[in-house]
């Protein structure tokens, strides 16, 4: 299955990236990304691998655990909507 990434998806990506290299270190920073290169292969495969989030009305999978990445599957395509810190507020559905 196809994945595209909306631009929020790209946005929050790069940011917990740069995060991660400022304030942790590029080792981490890397990990992150293998992670999520991972999960996106396994998604791939077999797309209903995350659990349905109601409130959200989206796909949910943990990528660590501290970000977790919201997706949603369409016909012929996966969209990624966002990755998201879990130690923040508890996301709602305005927020993504």
């Amino acid at each position: 299955m196809r994945i595209i990434w909306s631009k929020r998806a790209n946005y929050t990506f790069y940011n917990i990236q740069n995060y991660l290299e400022y304030f942790w270190s590029p080792l981490i920073a890397q990990k992150f990304i293998k992670d999520v290169l991972h999960v996106l292969s396994l998604l791939e495969v077999n797309p209903m691998l995350g659990k349905y989030n109601t409130n959200l009305r989206c796909r949910e999978i943990v990528i660590s655990r501290h970000i977790s990445l919201y997706y949603q599957i369409e016909k012929d395509y996966l969209e990624l909507i966002s990755f998201y810190n879990n130690r923040q507020k508890p996301i709602n559905i305005i927020d993504l």
